[in-house]
């Protein structure tokens, strides 16, 4: 009505927010509340008034960043402008929206995680979790790749099932993670405290194998042809894991991906040469390290936890509040029972120097299957405690790559209040390299 459209427009740049505005241009009735529905008249003749309506402020939240639509080729369609989201425009289709679909847009769903135990062709019961995208996302993201994730030490699947698994099904990809033999899920055999590298290699290339198979009932179920071929990512030893698992028979592995990325991975020469790195720079910094990973006290010490893994300890802020870096104590308490549990059989340290990459590697440093190499994103952390720069960069060597992805975060990048940042450098590698290819 017009004199509510001329009150509405001589007193809206009193109001301070769409709420206030709202409560003030509303009648009350007798009983003292509200008539909304005048109220979200003169909201929507407001926002049409400025040139926007409330569809590009966030209240309806149609592209938020957990239902960020996903093209055919498999990468994120461009963000829509202001006009393409209604801006300027009193449409039918907004009301639509705003009157009968507002609960349904706020409503966020989380990707469904499980976990099992899959008997693998390397003969090891190994315990997978896996977390799938929901039927319509994957319709609209056949071309996406499935991402299987490799742990490091003290850790298994479970560290990639906090965040990245979920976040990553959320855009269209299935996602796949492995606990290693010698963790709590996966049996290493009774008495064996040691495993062999090459063991490992046999149980990534046997779920590998799985994850990607078109049998029914078997792996992730997919049957795309190329697009089924996974991209690998691997934190921490599980980068050395990778390495391992590229160079085996004459690197025929490399065909059977579409992509590899290494996380805050050990280096191509293994731990010694950080280790003498640390000792010239700090021997308190090179103490904390031996003492936290070769004696495990990360397992009872969690200021030492906290520091090697999750970026420092817990510190007080001027307000009295405590900053605990996103990992609250309830959380590192089961961290460190997850770290305790899956350390029952560790990786052998001597079979493996005689074994390191970088044995292989020319004299550049570069791997001996770079030439064929699908496309390839080596991480590094700011705040890393345990692998340097130094050690970042030989890794980008040995890949083929000029310069590492440095993301601000601790060692665990998946884990923590930064956790976003690995994820995001990891997915926007993904939209560029491997779904832009996989699309051409």
């Amino acid at each position: 009505p017009l004199p509510l459209l001329q009150r509405a427009t001589l007193r809206r740049r009193q109001f301070d927010t769409p709420v206030a505005m709202m409560t003030m241009t509303g009648h009350r009735s007798s009983d003292g509340s509200v008539h909304h529905l005048q109220a979200i008249i003169v909201l929507i003749i407001l926002g049409w008034c400025s040139g926007f309506v409330p569809i590009s402020t966030g209240i309806i939240p149609r592209w938020s960043a957990q239902t960020r639509a996903i093209s055919s080729s498999g990468c994120r369609r461009p963000r829509p402008t202001c006009s393409q989201r209604g801006g300027g425009v009193l449409s039918t289709s907004f009301l639509k929206d705003l009157f009968f679909q507002l609960p349904k847009q706020n409503k966020v769903t989380r990707p469904d995680l499980k976990t099992f135990q899959v008997n693998l062709a390397s003969g090891t019961v190994a315990e997978v979790m896996i977390c799938m995208p929901d039927s319509a996302t994957r319709l609209q993201s056949r071309e996406t790749p499935p991402l299987l994730f490799i742990h490091g030490s003290f850790h298994a699947a479970w560290c990639w099932a906090e965040r990245y698994m979920p976040h990553f099904a959320s855009l269209g990809y299935p996602t796949a993670a492995m606990s290693l033999r010698g963790t709590g899920g996966t049996f290493a055999g009774e008495g064996i405290s040691r495993v062999k590298i090459e063991e490992h290699v046999d149980d990534l290339s046997a779920f590998v194998q799985w994850a990607c198979s078109s049998e029914e009932g078997e792996g992730l179920g997919l049957s795309l042809g190329d697009a089924a071929k996974p991209v690998l990512v691997g934190h921490s030893f599980g980068g050395m894991a990778l390495m391992k698992y590229l160079e085996r028979d004459n690197c025929v592995n490399c065909g059977s991906i579409s992509g590899v990325c290494a996380m805050c991975s050990v280096p191509p020469s293994g731990n010694s040469p950080m280790t003498l790195r640390f000792l010239l720079r700090s021997l308190t910094d090179s103490w904390k390290i031996t003492a936290g990973l070769a004696m495990k006290k990360v397992i009872t010490d969690a200021d030492l936890c906290r520091e090697l893994f999750f970026g420092g300890t817990t510190v007080m802020r001027e307000d009295g509040s405590i900053d605990d870096r996103g990992v609250s104590d309830e959380d590192l308490a089961r961290y460190m029972g997850h770290f305790a549990r899956d350390t029952v059989a560790t990786i052998d340290l001597a079979d493996l120097t005689k074994r390191l990459p970088s044995k292989l590697a020319a004299k550049d440093g570069s791997a001996p299957f770079q030439s064929i190499l699908p496309p390839a994103l080596v991480i590094g952390a700011t705040d890393d405690f345990i692998v340097d720069r130094e050690g970042v960069e030989e890794t980008a060597r040995y890949f083929g790559l000029g310069e590492p992805t440095i993301v601000d975060s601790p060692h665990d990048v998946m884990l923590g209040e930064r956790w976003k940042n690995g994820a995001e450098a990891l997915e926007s590698w993904l939209e560029q390299e491997v779904c832009r290819v996989a699309s051409l």
